[in-house]
């Protein structure tokens, strides 16, 4: 007889612990399946089974681009990682690790298991945190044009009409020069909360950015890069930079690639 494939199970994967943490007493990313520990290679995996129907094949890419089916699940993988985050260290998988039984897991767990333990002793006491800014560039132009102007380093003509060519001249000289000026402040706030952190990571830039990166800071450091964050935005605000601050967040930065 056929198995129906809508009866197969898949195993789900959230993370990798250190033996000591236990598994949450909620249920997984389908809301009806506990939430289970598979112990390998001195690690736990925090697993529970899923129908292999919802996430593989053209049911799964449709759920997936289904944001009704999607949020609830995503944010349940969430509650899970954070909920284990709160007894140690945690090596976070992204949404939908699937693996087709205990041996697939088990020979992956083995197979990555040095790299795994070393990054969950990187991370151990350590929180990931989220920096992200945009620059507004017309507010840069017109304060750096400013302080050129009060300072000497710029002179404008009196007669008007030629008073306004050269500033029009001169503004398009800062703009063009504003993505290397951009740069050396970033480098400078770099520099600034580099003694704070444990590591960082740069990340990819999306929209309007000039900056994202990640930051692995003590539990007990994160008061002070918080006060670090807004004596920097206190300074380069000015210029038109706007500053965002998140988390705390897994430290999916900071671990290997998904080991599916």
């Amino acid at each position: 007889m056929d198995t129906d494939v809508r009866t197969e199970q898949a195993i789900y994967l959230y993370g990798l612990t250190f033996p000591d943490l236990v598994a949450p007493p909620i249920v997984g990313v389908d809301d009806q399946h506990p939430i289970n520990i598979h112990r390998c290679a001195d690690l736990n995996a925090v697993i529970s089974s899923v129908p292999l129907f919802d996430f593989t094949g053209e049911k799964g890419e449709n759920n997936v681009q289904n944001i009704a089916w999607l949020t609830p699940r995503v944010c349940r993988h969430a509650q899970i990682i954070n909920n284990l985050m709160a007894q140690g260290p945690v090596y976070p998988l992204p949404f939908g690790t699937l693996f087709s039984s205990r041996d697939a897991l088990e020979q992956e767990i083995k197979n990555r298991a040095t790299d795994v333990v070393a990054s969950l002793r990187h991370i151990t006491g350590c929180q990931e945190w989220s920096l992200e800014a945009t620059l507004d560039r017309k507010q840069a132009v017109d304060v750096l044009l400013t302080e050129g102007l009060d300072s000497g380093r710029f002179c404008l003509p009196e007669a008007m009409g030629h008073r306004h060519l050269e500033e029009q001249k001169l503004r398009r000289r800062l703009a063009a020069g504003l993505s290397d000026w951009s740069a050396q402040c970033l480098t400078a706030i770099q520099n600034d909360l580099h003694p704070l952190v444990r590591d960082f990571r740069p990340r990819r830039l999306l929209d309007d950015k000039v900056l994202h990166w990640a930051y692995l800071l003590s539990m007990e450091g994160v008061a002070m890069f918080q006060q670090q964050i807004s004596d920097i935005a206190e300074l380069y605000g000015a210029y038109g930079f706007s500053f965002r601050v998140t988390g705390p967040w897994a430290a999916y930065s900071f671990c290997q690639s998904d080991p599916s």
